[in-house]
Formats: C-alpha cells, sequence, structure tokens
C-alpha cells in the first residue's frame, strides 16, 4: 500500500468513527428520551462508548506508521484488531460485573446502533461508485 492509498483509507476510517459519534450520540439521546431515567442514560452511554472506544484504538494503532510495506501494514491491523477485540470482550465484562442495573436492552440498542456506520458507509461508498 502506498503512502497515499494509506491516507485516503485512514481518511475513509476516520469518516466512520465521526459517523458512529453522529449515530451514536443519536441513540444515546433517543434511549433516554424513551427511558425517562439516569440509568437509560448510562446504559445508553456504555453500549455507544463500548463501540467508539475500540475503533478509535484500532486506529491508534494500524495507523501509527505512515509507510509501511505489506506484511507490516498486515501485522499492523492483525494487532489493532486484536486489541479492539480484547478490550470490547473485556469491556463488555466489566459493565456487566461493576454496573449490576444496566439495562441490557438500551445497552445493546445503542452498541448495535452505533456499529451500524460501518454499514451506513459502505453502502454509501458503493452508491457513490455505481
Amino acid at each position: 500500500m502506498t503512502y497515499n492509498s494509506a491516507k485516503i483509507a485512514l481518511k475513509d476510517y476516520l469518516r466512520v468513527i465521526k459517523l458512529q459519534f453522529a449515530i451514536g450520540l443519536t441513540a444515546v439521546i433517543v434511549v433516554t428520551l424513551y427511558g425517562k431515567s439516569i440509568l437509560s442514560f448510562l446504559s445508553g452511554l456504555c453500549g455507544f462508548l463500548m463501540a467508539v472506544i475500540p475503533a478509535v484504538i484500532y486506529v491508534k494503532i494500524a495507523w501509527s506508521d505512515k509507510i509501511l510495506n505489506a506484511e507490516q501494514i498486515f501485522a499492523k491491523h492483525k494487532k489493532a484488531e486484536i486489541f479492539k477485540f480484547m478490550f470490547t470482550i473485556f469491556g463488555f465484562l466489566a459493565i456487566f460485573i461493576f454496573f449490576r442495573k444496566i439495562q441490557a436492552g438500551i445497552l445493546f440498542v445503542t452498541y448495535v446502533a452505533t456499529l451500524s456506520s460501518y454499514w451506513v458507509c459502505l453502502f454509501c461508498q458503493v452508491k457513490t461508485k455505481n
């Protein structure tokens, strides 16, 4: 991957994170208004953060060096994906262990809504290329 293509890929991934913020925060607001409690807000916020923080960790690890050969790029993305996965697993474990009153439905609704940004970006990218 050349430097320019890596720069374009990073720009695309940052666009996904921006969209995650927009969709995720909207979902948090909606579930808070629907649930009408601080617990709904905290559950929604946890779902939002469980989607966004691993994505930011992925970007920090995968895109830390600018010019790499293909083998190094693959290794960095593999490492980034492992860290992202581990953070997600341990994050959910920590939430369910330390925050016993969590509203799991709201947590997962905001988590899935925030993750939907990947599909929205993919759909928009395919639509603009056609």
